[in-house]
């Protein structure tokens, strides 16, 4: 009876965890869109830290894309966000919206269950 009582509160516990904010990529998005209002009048240190913000975003919650994704998605999206820092370094307009709108659509692919 112990052991189920637990087994219950742990399943209970990650479909808490699972509900959380973060899952379901409204921080991802909040950063993308922090990115897009900040080429209105660029401030190229500013977006580059955004960028490395974005990266880092994915490095916590790589677990979660991993459960929620296949691989190639979460990897694909991984290289993405490497091609926007890319662009951004290059001050490459185009491409940084580019590429935001690619990540934007992976994180999409990945959190519609």
């Amino acid at each position: 009876m112990n052991k189920t009582t637990i087994l219950f509160c742990f399943c209970i516990l990650l479909i808490l965890v699972g509900c959380e904010n973060n899952v379901g990529g409204h921080a991802f998005f909040n950063q993308i869109n922090e990115i897009e209002n900040s080429l209105e009048d660029p401030n190229w240190d500013k977006i580059t830290l955004q960028a490395e913000e974005l990266k880092e975003m994915y490095k916590k919650d790589k677990w979660k894309l991993q459960l929620l994704g296949d691989e190639e998605e979460y990897e694909t999206l991984y290289e993405s966000i490497n091609k926007l820092i890319i662009a951004i370094e290059e001050k490459d307009r185009t491409n940084i919206r580019l590429e935001l709108s690619v990540i934007h659509t992976h994180i999409e692919d990945i959190y519609s269950l």
